[in-house]
């Protein structure tokens, strides 16, 4: 399978204008016109792969990838508040003891601080394991080697996303349920599709009741850079969630652990059996 960089600070990795070296050469993220803030203990410089080619996917890795040209939040205040007037955007608010809130948009009053309504934002991207293989496709690209074709040897993370983002999806929507006010989960599509596979949730569809929204969205190519584009928005209540949550198809074989244990303590017996003739 071909796995490389897709995206190298900002740019698809067959780009090769002045602006792009431009922007490359000073580490720029053009997604939010300052540098790039990824890092890795493995290079003196930012990491700076915004997506990467995953057999015939680009998938995103950087939250501030989602960031490209204000294009979600326009869609989400289009599909939620209906124009674009009165709006407000808030970064980083947190909330006593349940962590944070990657965006906060609110309508408020024309030319006041009352606020009208507003609605939560949160940005959920994909993770690589073996990391330090992609670290390393970016330093082949830097250095000026071709990347493209290559197989680098990461993975992606999906498992561990879900595992962890899970429970957040599902304590952040009991609140906003308590609150009357919805959420919404930006995440790509094939990641999201992958979530749907992994707890049974295909079939969702849309009901403009539910508090929870996912909005999905994937990349294409559009002359010298990548696009992000809507595919789809659905909706689910905390209920439907935990339900899918407690009843995972895949959870794994009691008897495939057992018999995993069964091979350690037979190799522990095994040794001590060698140890004690010594």
């Amino acid at each position: 399978m071909t796995k490389h960089p897709a995206e190298v600070f900002g740019y698809p990795i067959d780009v090769t204008s002045v602006q792009s070296r431009e922007d490359q050469k000073r580490h720029w993220c053009p997604f939010v016109g300052l540098k790039c803030n990824k890092k890795s203990r493995l290079v003196p410089y930012p990491m700076g792969v915004c997506s990467v080619q995953y057999g015939d996917k680009a998938i995103a890795l950087c939250p501030r990838r989602f960031l490209q040209d204000s294009v979600i939040f326009k869609d989400i205040a289009d599909h939620y508040f209906n124009d674009l007037n009165n709006l407000s955007l808030f970064g980083e608010i947190g909330l006593t003891n349940v962590g944070t809130f990657d965006y906060v948009m609110v309508k408020h009053k024309p030319l006041s601080s009352d606020i009208e309504d507003f609605v939560i934002i949160e940005f959920q991207t994909a993770q690589t394991t073996a990391t330090g293989k992609l670290v390393g496709a970016l330093e082949d690209f830097v250095q000026g080697k071709d990347v493209a074709g290559g197989s680098y040897g990461f993975g992606l993370n999906l498992a561990d996303i879900w595992k962890r983002s899970f429970t957040q999806i599902l304590n952040k929507g009991i609140i906003l349920e308590h609150w009357g006010h919805r959420i919404y989960w930006v995440v790509q599509e094939p990641v999201y599709q992958d979530f749907l596979d992994r707890y049974n949730l295909n079939g969702m569809g849309y009901k403009p009741g539910n508090k929870i929204i996912f909005t999905t969205y994937d990349l294409r190519r559009a002359g010298d850079k990548c696009e992000l584009f809507q595919t789809r928005i659905e909706s689910s209540t905390t209920d439907n969630l935990f339900r899918a949550f407690r009843n995972n198809p895949n959870i794994p074989s009691k008897d495939a652990f057992v018999e995993k244990l069964g091979r350690k303590l037979k190799a522990r017996m095994e040794l001590k059996l060698q140890l004690g003739r010594m």
